[in-house]
């Protein structure tokens, strides 16, 4: 298993490489299986998709609470 700080060094490449970065926001798991298929190395996450899969408005999510765990999860 990779540690954090091997997942952040990975991010940081993908930026630093030649030419343009495209990470493209999913919007559930089935969209995210389908971008990662078509070969995108990073995906980015959505407050509002969060928000709806946690059942509340995007302005009430913080990370500091229980929804903290679920990014990491796709990591």
């Amino acid at each position: 298993m990779r540690t954090l700080a091997d997942k952040t060094a990975a991010f940081r490449a993908l930026h630093e490489r030649p030419g343009t970065f495209l990470i493209p926001n999913p919007w559930d798991a089935g969209s995210a299986k389908l971008l990662a298929y078509f070969g995108f190395e990073a995906l980015a996450t959505t407050s509002l998709g969060l928000a709806n899969m946690l059942g509340r408005a995007d302005s009430a999510v913080s990370l500091d609470g229980p929804a903290r765990r679920y990014p990491t999860r796709s990591c």
